[in-house]
């Protein structure tokens, strides 16, 4: 008020121009309105709100209030409590503004009407705009004041509900991350498992791929001993080649030496009947062609046993080269399965060794994994406690 230099005498010259204000208080409120409706936006809000008869009565009022002359706090409090309608009917102060506007007009108008003295005139007219300032300077600080408060309600609203946004999304971000957490741990045992199980099978594929080498060299010897086998069953079955020939030979030998005992048995037949008929001369000859005869005779029994055993013998000898021969052919059958067996184990040994490379490189691979999965659990755990800390930091908001 000192500002603007609104003192007494203003207030007891405003009261002075009560009656005429009340005089012409139709035309004012009718001017005001005409003005007012004139606006589609502030007409739907008056017909929201209320309606045009009764807020041109609350005007009346309103206006002849403003020349009584007081501004106590009584009138102030009126004021504000006009601001708050205002600006609970959606009354923005730019219309508010503009609609006293035209309410000073009329009153301008009405002073240049009912007073005569341009003095006098040019007073009333700065008193009546040091009170309408007055009364624009309180509306417009309830309407600061009412933005001021719902804006502080909203930020409240907005504050405590994202707060509880926060805290729910926190709650539930470091349940999920305990979750997490305890799902790592199991990954990670389950993973240490299977490395362990990785472990002993690369173990155990080592241990099979030395016991296969073992197996080849075995097969190896075997094979050497295989080949030995049928080198000297061959050379067997040479010797006993040899041996039926010289069996045959005896044989031929045994039939000559049967022919000369039997040729000797004649003779000594001969030569007894030359000594019978020599008589007492021929004794001696007859003694000697009789141990011929029995010479000859063993000698044929010799022979004959010779030659029974010298065929026993070719029997034999044929018998023993026809089991050399199945010898030789179990042998070479047994080579070829050896061979065979042997090339298996090779194969085996190659696929082993590109297992046993897989298995190794799935243990990197899960090391890695398992390694990969603690720091997934570790960057978990720094959510969760990240998230326990900006739970506890909004609570203090």
């Amino acid at each position: 008020m000192r500002m603007i230099d609104l003192t007494e005498a203003d207030l007891e010259l405003l009261f002075k121009l009560k009656p005429a204000i009340e005089r012409n208080i139709d035309k004012i409120t009718d001017g005001f309105y005409n003005s007012v409706l004139g606006v589609d936006k502030l007409e739907q809000i008056i017909l929201d709100h209320s309606s045009i008869e009764r807020l041109k009565q609350t005007l009346r009022d309103h206006i002849v209030e403003i020349f009584d002359g007081s501004v106590d706090s009584h009138y102030i409090s009126k004021r504000l409590t006009i601001a708050k309608i205002h600006k609970k009917v959606g009354l923005e102060p730019k219309w508010y503004l503009s609609a006293f506007q035209n309410l000073q007009n009329e009153f301008i108008g009405v002073i240049y009407d009912e007073v005569i003295n341009d003095r006098e005139r040019l007073k009333m007219v700065q008193t009546v705009t040091k009170l309408l300032n007055l009364e624009q300077q309180l509306v417009l600080e309830a309407y600061e004041k009412e933005n001021i408060r719902e804006k502080e309600e909203q930020y409240e609203m907005v504050k405590n509900e994202l707060k509880q946004k926060i805290a729910e999304f926190s709650g539930e971000l470091i349940d999920l991350s305990i979750d997490t957490n305890a799902a790592v741990e199991q990954l990670v045992a389950s993973s240490n498992e299977v490395n362990d199980t990785f472990r002993r099978t690369a173990s155990s594929a080592l241990d099979s791929q030395e016991m296969a080498k073992g197996g080849r060299e075995l097969l190896s010897k075997l094979n050497g001993q295989i080949a030995h086998i049928f080198e000297r069953t061959t050379e067997m079955e040479r010797s006993v080649s040899e041996l039926s020939q010289f069996s045959r030979q005896i044989q031929k030998i045994v039939g000559a030496v049967q022919e000369i005992a039997d040729q000797t048995k004649i003779l000594s037949l001969n030569a007894t009947i030359e000594a019978a008929r020599a008589g007492e001369h021929g004794r001696g000859f007859s003694v000697v062609a009789q141990e011929v005869n029995r010479l000859a005779e063993d000698t044929k029994n010799t022979v004959v046993r010779i030659g029974e055993l010298t065929a026993q013998s070719g029997g034999l000898t044929a018998q023993v080269v026809n089991e050399i021969r199945k010898v030789q052919e179990l042998t070479e059958s047994g080579k070829l399965q050896s061979d065979e067996t042997s090339q298996l184990f090779s194969d085996i040994l190659d696929t082993m060794h590109s297992s046993t490379q897989e298995i190794v490189t799935a243990q990197e691979e899960i090391r890695t994994l398992i390694h990969t999965i603690e720091g997934i659990g570790s960057t978990t755990a720094q959510t969760a406690a990240s998230a326990e800390y900006f739970k506890s930091a909004t609570a203090n908001l």
